[in-house]
């Protein structure tokens, strides 16, 4: 008989090395560190695709030991629904045979590694992985995050997990390089730990929740956050070891977001959702906000996916489904709810469309309110606001929960502009006023931009976030005012100040956005949210003269040199440049103010002006000869978010036409 033969170790078989089959490690995983990988197969000779890369073992919900091969091999009979709440049929038949829709049971499970269909994913997958790892410099791709990082930056949501993903990408690279594993053999693994549950029990760290989701244990949502951050590192700063030009620091941006934008998909595809995938979910709705515009119709449809995946967790209504889960992950479940649902008021006001997300329908109280307060639309008090520490130190959390405190206030006055009884408006108005308020002065003061801002001596993450905190709230009061005014085009005296104070302060930004670090959000939107509607209000009042409507507390030359500077750094190409996707949301706009500007400016102004008048009063005192032409900017008006169609409309006034030509010759 010949001799029986000895199954070799998989690390062994992988590397087609010769393994001496020491149990229970092998000398050679035990000298390179590797006794975990050291595993050997039950049926070492059948001629069948291997089922797992890299095996191990690790710990499913229930805290039992499960192979990751059950997981490959098999996967559900049917769709996974979900979240199902109160109105579900499954609440009838769960009093009759309750059970736990959190656990996942194998009897529900199917054959999976035998399906060509899901060959062809790992095929696919590894598709992806031979163009990863043959991309033009990636061994630089990881510095350029690492020098990212330093300048004490991340991301919002993701920004727990950002160096482990970093330190995953590295491994992949390591074990394809030294020859270790295949392209197919690092798709396979990637796809047998992504249908792995997460270990979401109570005891766990953040730290043992990093090692499960980092290196040999990567799943795709791992690879997808590292692409990610590459491109958003790509988006923030300047790195000359990956690209000196513009062009080619936008394609390595586009290009690490198609990578993310395929992670994505292969980790939707298999159909276990999880808060790892929320987060990249998130995280990559937000890149393409930077890659397809604000107004892009693919990144308001990445918002409706997030709001999706939020609402089939169930964290609408509650972070916590069955046992407790650890201190920090409930923290970040509550992050990313109010990430999404902030997210969801601020684009929906951008866009002038109904929110997703609506507050009667959720459980906010982690954010510092009881239920009845939130769920109440006019009758919530001004005490008790959110409990902020007084020591309070800035981090993406502070910022997550000022954007969100902001967002119930923005909720409540959407319904404002569908009361139509304007008393029982104004009074509810008043109301929220003085919540907005209140809670203004319950912000920290280190937190609260009060004087001038050039004068603010605080680190540039800092600096950025209380320029956002303080946009925020000056949008709500914007919001507010311009619920109550009877028409749009006839601003009034509190609308005026506050959107010359918006504007000053996004103009402020704009010059020195050299000495700001991206807090949440970046530069360019505040500009396209923040200050194109301050500034669509302030030409409104230069056009029909109501500038001086503020009493004296808006400064006619500070709110012209304002909207010179917008002008100058959209046309210098400080903000965007031609292709860029949100350049022609602003390219519109800006003709606009331009042709108001040269109107004010030229010599046909003085025509309309007595000898005896200021030159500060000339500009708000004029009266064009046409302006008896019927012109009406609420016919067209039809939400708050100051879109292109307001700006057109606007440049169609009888003062501003006419002038097209000596826009072109003074600027």
């Amino acid at each position: 008989m010949p001799p029986r033969r000895r199954p070799a170790c998989d690390p062994c078989r992988f590397a087609k090395l010769a393994c001496d089959h020491l149990h229970p490690v092998c000398s050679r995983c035990r000298d390179r560190d590797q006794a975990a990988r050291c595993v050997y197969r039950l049926s070492p000779f059948k001629k069948r695709k291997p089922a797992l890369a890299v095996p191990y073992e690790t710990s499913s919900r229930s805290g039992t030991k499960a192979s990751p091969a059950r997981f490959l091999t098999r996967s559900r009979r049917g769709p996974n629904p979900g979240y199902l709440g109160s109105s579900s049929h499954t609440t009838f038949f769960g009093h009759i045979q309750p059970g736990n829709s959190d656990d996942v049971d194998g009897s529900d499970l199917d054959v999976w590694s035998e399906s060509p269909e899901n060959d062809a994913k790992i095929s696919h997958g590894a598709n992806l992985i031979e163009q990863f790892r043959s991309s033009s410099q990636v061994s630089h791709w990881i510095g350029l995050v690492k020098t990212w990082l330093a300048k004490g930056v991340n991301l919002a949501l993701a920004g727990p997990f950002t160096e482990s993903c970093v330190k995953s990408a590295g491994f992949i690279l390591d074990q394809l390089a030294t020859g270790l594993q295949k392209d197919a053999d690092i798709s396979r693994s990637l796809f047998v730990h992504s249908c792995l549950p997460l270990n979401t029990n109570a005891t766990v760290t953040i730290g043992d929740f990093c090692d499960d989701i980092s290196q040999h244990r990567a799943r795709w949502e791992t690879l997808g956050l590292f692409f990610t951050v590459v491109s958003r590192a790509a988006v923030d700063i300047s790195y000359e070891p990956l690209y000196t030009s513009t062009q080619d620091q936008r394609q390595l941006q586009r290009l690490a977001m198609h990578y993310s934008d395929r992670c994505l998909d292969i980790s939707l595809s298999l159909d276990c959702l999880n808060d790892l995938q929320l987060i990249l979910q998130y995280e990559n709705f937000i890149l393409h906000s930077y890659s397809d515009g604000d107004q892009s119709h693919h990144y308001w449809r990445k918002l409706g996916d997030v709001t999706s995946s939020i609402f089939a967790l169930g964290y609408h209504e509650r972070i916590e489904h069955g046992s407790p889960v650890p201190s920090f992950l409930k923290a970040l479940r509550q992050a990313a709810f109010a990430r999404v649902y902030s997210a969801d008021k601020n684009i929906s006001i951008f866009f002038g469309r109904p929110p997703r997300i609506l507050k009667k329908y959720c459980q906010l109280d982690f954010l510092g309110y009881s239920a009845e307060k939130i769920r109440g639309n006019s009758n919530y008090i001004v005490q008790n606001q959110f409990p902020w520490a007084e020591d309070e130190r800035f981090d993406y959390i502070a910022d997550t929960q000022w954007s969100a405190l902001c967002a119930i206030l923005k909720e409540d006055i959407l319904g404002l502009f569908r009361v139509e009884n304007y008393d029982e408006r104004a009074k509810k108005a008043s109301i929220i006023k003085a919540h907005a308020e209140a809670q203004w002065l319950e912000l920290p003061s280190q937190f609260r931009l009060e004087g001038d801002f050039m004068s603010c001596d605080r680190r540039p993450i800092e600096r950025d976030f209380m320029v956002s905190a303080r946009l925020n709230h000056l949008h709500v009061l914007f919001l507010l005012h311009l619920a109550l005014v009877r028409r749009v085009d006839e601003p009034d005296a509190d609308l005026i100040t506050i959107s010359a104070k918006m504007l000053s302060l996004v103009i402020e930004a704009v010059i020195l956005k050299d000495n700001l670090a991206n807090s949440g959000t970046s530069l360019l939107w505040r500009v396209v949210y923040y200050g194109l509607a301050a500034a669509g209000i302030i030409c409104i009042s230069l056009v029909h003269q109501s500038l001086g409507a503020a009493n004296g507390e808006v400064s006619v030359s500070r709110v012209i040199q304002d909207l010179n500077v917008f002008v100058a750094e959209v046309d210098a190409g400080a903000l965007v440049q031609p292709g860029d996707p949100n350049y022609a949301l602003l390219a519109g706009p800006t003709r606009t103010i331009k042709t108001l500007l040269t109107r004010l400016m030229s010599n046909a102004l003085s025509e309309h002006q007595t000898g005896q008048q200021q030159t500060t009063n000339s500009v708000t005192e004029f009266a064009a000869s046409d302006n008896d032409v019927d012109w009406n900017l609420v016919d067209c008006f039809q939400s708050q978010g100051f879109e292109s169609v307001f700006w057109l409309n606007l440049a169609e006034h009888p003062f501003l036409l006419g002038t097209e030509d000596a826009t072109q010759d003074s600027f």
